[in-house]
């Protein structure tokens, strides 16, 4: 049976539909296979990639899957997780063995300071011993010092005669008079107690027997002194407690000038004021004689003794 015309086109038409639908899908299966040789050779994961993609998406991403790890980045991300840990954990480590070994230190030093402080207490205990050992041993030598002169002097009082020794000893205080004679010998205080007041006398021969340490003669004969001076200022008549200088003249013109001066020595080292009170009451020949005996036994202190006459 013949073909028709309008088979002979129908043929035309699908021998040509299928020739276009080649023309255009070769290139596109070309580009394809080509793009999946090319993932393949560069190892790119492009399922996950356009996941990914998806991801990003606002809307979308609520419909795609997450994007599958390969193994071998998660056998690698667990490695580096160990890794870490380990690591953190060695730090912790580390720094609790450092501040382990800080707490020792601190500890060696706090002990070490209270080992200083407790040298340092006992170097101080140990200075305060040697000032106070040093305080009183210089008390001790000038008590000896102060003794010493006590003795001269009491030892001038008993080489003069028994009458100007009492006159002298009527003047002082029954303390003072009591110092001079409990360093005297019996035989010198007999002879002094003799020619003084009969009950100054009988008060100092009661106190003899109960005389104290020199110590305490010393403050008491002080007191004594500085009472008497205290009521003789406060008073503006004499009262006859004390020599006056008229008395002062006439006792220590009649001595010797050497006696004299020996005497006025031991009492200007007692007190200055009484020494220069003496050889201020004395006229200007007698005054001389003194100084000059005074100078040879002491010329430092004669010198200093001029100087304040002079001054004042």
């Amino acid at each position: 049976m013949a073909k028709t015309a309008l088979d002979e086109e129908l043929e035309e038409e699908s021998g040509g539909g299928f020739s276009r639908f080649l023309f255009f899908m070769t290139p596109i299966l070309f580009t394809v296979v080509l793009l999946g040789v090319l993932l393949t050779l560069f190892n790119i994961d492009f399922r996950n990639t356009l996941i990914d993609l998806g991801n990003r998406i606002p809307v979308v991403k609520n419909l795609v899957p997450d994007p599958k790890v390969p193994e071998d980045e998660v056998e690698q991300a667990a490695e580096e997780e160990q890794k870490q840990k380990e690591s953190t954990e060695a730090t912790v480590k580390e720094l609790k063995d450092q501040l382990a070994q800080q707490q020792v230190e601190l500890q060696t030093a706090n002990q070490q300071a209270a080992e200083q402080q407790e040298k340092v207490k006992e170097l101080q205990d140990q200075l305060a011993t040697v000032q106070q050992e040093a305080s009183v041993q210089q008390q001790s030598a000038e008590a000896e010092a102060y003794q010493k002169e006590v003795k001269k002097l009491a030892n001038l009082y008993a080489e003069m005669s028994p009458s100007k020794a009492a006159a002298i000893f009527d003047k002082l205080t029954t303390e003072e008079t009591l110092q001079m004679l409990s360093v005297m010998s019996n035989e010198s205080k007999v002879a002094i107690l003799e020619k003084m007041n009969p009950q100054k006398a009988a008060d100092i021969s009661i106190k003899l027997k109960d005389v104290n340490t020199s110590e305490d003669l010393a403050i008491a004969a002080l007191q004594s002194r500085l009472k008497m001076e205290a009521a003789a200022d406060s008073s503006t008549t004499t009262t006859g407690t004390g020599l006056s200088d008229t008395e002062l003249s006439q006792t220590f013109s009649s001595m010797a000038a050497e006696d004299a001066a020996k005497l006025v020595l031991q009492t200007y080292k007692l007190s200055p004021e009484k020494g220069l009170k003496i050889l201020k009451s004395v006229n200007g020949t007698t005054r001389s004689k003194i100084l000059a005996e005074m100078a040879k036994a002491d010329e430092k202190t004669s010198v200093k003794i001029l100087n304040q006459l002079v001054s004042k």
